[in-house]
């Protein structure tokens, strides 16, 4: 079926029409991970850093105070983990808070990489690490506010899908080039900055809603302000960066917890697992860069290209492609029995 504004609101709106359905005792009261955060919201103003109102002592839920609906109460929005979002009080811009083992692998990459230039284009950048006055061996990570890749979820046409993959692979060069392999890539662990997609910007633990409250929506009408534009008519240079967490591992048959391998060969067999399970099964009109994925996903990874042949390999395959070909647009199929069949028929 074709990508159209309908079916992209709907998606996109679906947690919160769930939500009506049920009560959640999150509206008016918080959960053990909120406590913490509520314990170090002084500290952490203190510092410069300004969490939501329902992070603050003494907050009493809108729900309870006003009787409102917790839909249209922004202080209903709960965040159970260990990442929330501030203000900088100084410029008044919207950041990601992290909490952190300041001995931990990721912070050491993190200060690395803060050092390393051309780091930015790749990876997301830390703009401070704050330790904790209560706890010198956890600290706050501070970095910008970014949006995942994932969401929207959808590409409108080919070559929006080619720059991505291109930014990805990319992305893997810098890391390997600086001898880090990332070993758990998947687009549930990559950003973007969306300021020019959703000019009215995102509320964190709502991001349908500008302000956890007004809704986006995918509007034809740029003159709209709380429209989501397409990557094409934005037309951003998208900041790509990969995170924690793994969910594609299986794809790739020689990682194993006991069997040393190639983690760099390894992440090359990732990208082709991701391409394949969150992209080819799921669009019509990419069927073009099966053999590449071919290349990435091989058995043998001494047979597979490494990231730097990886990028070089798709270059050369999108640089023979005309503009109607780029500009093509793709096709969204919800179910992927119909492209499993077709992929197999190709081979």
């Amino acid at each position: 079926m074709p990508i159209n504004p309908q079916l992209f609101q709907l998606l996109f709106l679906a947690p919160i029409l769930a939500s009506v359905a049920m009560v959640s005792p999150t509206w008016t009261s918080l959960g053990d991970k909120e406590r913490t955060w509520v314990h170090y919201q002084p500290f952490l103003e203190s510092r410069g850093y300004m969490l939501r109102r329902r992070y603050r002592p003494g907050w009493v839920s809108d729900v309870v105070a006003f009787g409102m609906s917790p839909l249209d109460c922004e202080d209903s929005i709960a965040c159970h983990g260990e990442v929330l979002d501030a203000t900088r009080l100084l410029t008044g811009d919207s950041v990601v808070l992290k909490m952190v083992e300041t001995s931990s692998a990721e912070t050491s990459i993190a200060a690395f990489l803060a050092c390393t230039p051309g780091a930015e284009k790749h990876a997301i950048q830390t703009l401070e690490v704050i330790p904790m006055h209560d706890n010198p061996q956890r600290a706050f990570m501070v970095m910008p506010r970014m949006r995942a890749v994932s969401d929207p979820p959808f590409f409108y046409t080919v070559r929006e899908f080619i720059e991505f993959v291109e930014q990805v692979l990319q992305g893997l060069v810098f890391l390997h080039s600086k001898n880090i392999a990332h070993r758990d890539i998947c687009t549930a662990n990559m950003v973007m900055d969306a300021s020019l997609m959703i000019p009215a910007g995102f509320h964190f633990g709502r991001t349908c809603t500008s302000d956890g409250v007004q809704c986006l929506h995918f509007d034809a009408d740029d003159a709209n302000p709380l429209v989501i534009k397409s990557r094409t008519r934005a037309a951003p240079i998208r900041q790509l960066v990969t995170g924690e967490r793994g969910r594609l591992r299986k794809h790739v048959p020689e990682i194993s917890e006991t069997v040393p391998y190639d983690a760099f060969k390894a992440d090359v067999g990732l990208v082709g697992g991701m391409l394949l399970g969150e992209f080819l099964l799921f669009y019509r009109g990419l069927d073009f860069i099966m053999p590449f994925v071919r290349k990435l996903r091989r058995r043998d990874p001494a047979r597979r290209p490494d990231a730097a042949m990886s990028l070089l390999i798709f270059q050369r395959l999108v640089s023979k492609m005309d503009e109607t070909a780029l500009e093509a647009p793709l096709r969204f199929c919800l179910t992927q029995a119909s492209r499993k069949a077709m992929l197999f028929l190709h081979g």
